[in-house]
């Protein structure tokens, strides 16, 4: 009974098993005539179809690679520099007039906010122009 058995899976297996290798043979015997030069009449090499679609596919990524690489330059941004004119602190001593104090009138408080501003101004103004350095 187990011999029986024993036939019945090992011989199905020793089938397929050779199967397999005769077509794995085959395809590597297919695959090194595409590959190997055909002699013509006229002494000519030509080589299989085969052999050319893979060297026009090789060239044909190559410019692929080309046309993509020139699209991502062409696409890319260019540094613009541009130029501020920059204040550059400068060290002045000016006496700072004192604020004005609030006062119940409106009108008057608001008069004395401008004279401050006028005198912050031009004290200011001095510095600016480079009067009073220390």
């Amino acid at each position: 009974m187990l011999e029986k058995i024993k036939q019945f899976f090992i011989n199905p297996y020793e089938k397929v098993k050779t199967y397999i290798l005769e077509k794995i043979k085959e395809i590597i015997e297919s695959t090194a005539n595409d590959f190997t030069t055909i002699n013509i009449e006229e002494r000519k090499e030509r080589y299989s179809l085969n052999w050319w679609f893979m060297n026009s596919l090789k060239w044909l990524i190559a410019a692929m690679l080309a046309v993509f690489t020139l699209l991502l330059w062409g696409c890319s941004g260019t540094a613009v520099t541009k130029y501020y004119p920059v204040s550059v602190p400068v060290a002045c001593s000016v006496d700072i007039p004192l604020r004005p104090e609030y006062n119940e009138n409106i009108v008057i408080t608001n008069l004395n906010i401008l004279a401050y501003a006028e005198k912050l101004e031009s004290a200011l103004e001095v510095c600016k122009n480079g009067g009073l350095n220390d």
